[in-house]
C-alpha cells in the first residue's frame, strides 16, 4: 500500500508541476500546447521556483509547508575558463566570484520586457551564424550515410570529376574515388558575411593506396585568389588520424 502511494503521489506532482508550467504560444491553430520547461523564472534571486504553481486553473493547496530537496539555484555565472594556471582547487571559487559578480546583472523574462529589452519579434534565424557551410558526420541528422551527405553537397557542388560520398569501416567521408587528378568545386552565392578561415578535418593514414596522396585546395572571389594550399594525405604512423586543416582567407585588396 505505501508503495502504491509513493507512485500515485510522484505521479500526481509530475503532472501538476508540467501544468504549472507557463505555455508557450502557439505558431498556428493546429499546434499542440507547449510548455516551456527550462530556465524561466519568476523572480531574480536565483532561486528556482519549479514546483506547483496554482495557475492554469490549479486549485490552492490548504497546506503552506514546502518539500525540501527542490533544485539548487541557477548559477548566475559561467565555469572559469580552462587555462593552465587553472585548478581543480580553485575551480569552485572561481565560478562562485563569477556568479556573485554577475548576480546583480541577472534578469527575468518579464524584467526584460518591462525594460524593454527583450523582443519576440526578432528573427533568429536572421542572425549570423558562425560558419558560412559547414557539416561533420554523424553529428547532423541524416548525415550518416553516403546519401546523406551527398544531399549536403549538392546544393553547391558546381562541377565534380572523381569526387563521391564514401564509407569503409564505418567512417564516412568525401574521397577521390576516381584517384589522381580527380577534383570538385563547390560555389556559394550568397554570401551575407565575411568569411575569415577555412577549416578541413582530413584524414591521414598508411599504406600503398595513401602513399604520395596530396590535395590542392584554393578559395576564389571571383577572379581574385584569396587562399590555396596543399595538403597531405600520408603519414609515418600504422594509424588511420583525423587531422584539423586551417586556411586564413585573405583579400590582396583590403
Amino acid at each position: 500500500i505505501a508503495m502504491t502511494w509513493v507512485v500515485a503521489f510522484n505521479l500526481f506532482n509530475l503532472v501538476t508541476t508540467y501544468c504549472s508550467l507557463p505555455e508557450i504560444e502557439a505558431e498556428s491553430a493546429t499546434d499542440t500546447i507547449r510548455r516551456l520547461h527550462a530556465g524561466y523564472e519568476r523572480n531574480s534571486n536565483g532561486e528556482w521556483d519549479y514546483g506547483y504553481q496554482p495557475i492554469n486553473g490549479l486549485p490552492h493547496l490548504d497546506a503552506t509547508k514546502k518539500l525540501v530537496g527542490g533544485p539548487r539555484q541557477k548559477p548566475r555565472g559561467i565555469p572559469p575558463p580552462l587555462t593552465r594556471d587553472l585548478s581543480l582547487e580553485h575551480i569552485s571559487d572561481n565560478w562562485r566570484k563569477d556568479s556573485a559578480e554577475n548576480a546583480p546583472l541577472w534578469k527575468t523574462i518579464q524584467e526584460c520586457i518591462a525594460e524593454g529589452h527583450f523582443d519576440d519579434a526578432i528573427d533568429h534565424d536572421s542572425l549570423p551564424k558562425p560558419c558560412l557551410f559547414s557539416w561533420v558526420v554523424n553529428m547532423e541528422r541524416f548525415l550518416d550515410t553516403p546519401k546523406g551527405l551527398n544531399n549536403k553537397l549538392k546544393p553547391y557542388l558546381t562541377s565534380n570529376d572523381g569526387w563521391s560520398a564514401a564509407k569503409d569501416n564505418n567512417k564516412l567521408g568525401w574521397v577521390p574515388t576516381s584517384g589522381l587528378g580527380s577534383k570538385f568545386t563547390l560555389e556559394f552565392k550568397k554570401v551575407a558575411q565575411p568569411v575569415h578561415m577555412m577549416t578541413w578535418m582530413i584524414m591521414r593514414s598508411y599504406g600503398e593506396k595513401w602513399e604520395g596522396s596530396r590535395l590542392k585546395v584554393e578559395a576564389w572571389s571571383g577572379e581574385k585568389l584569396l587562399a590555396s594550399d596543399e595538403i597531405v594525405g600520408f603519414h609515418n604512423k600504422k594509424t588511420s588520424e583525423t587531422y584539423n586543416i586551417k586556411m586564413k582567407v585573405i583579400d590582396p585588396e583590403s
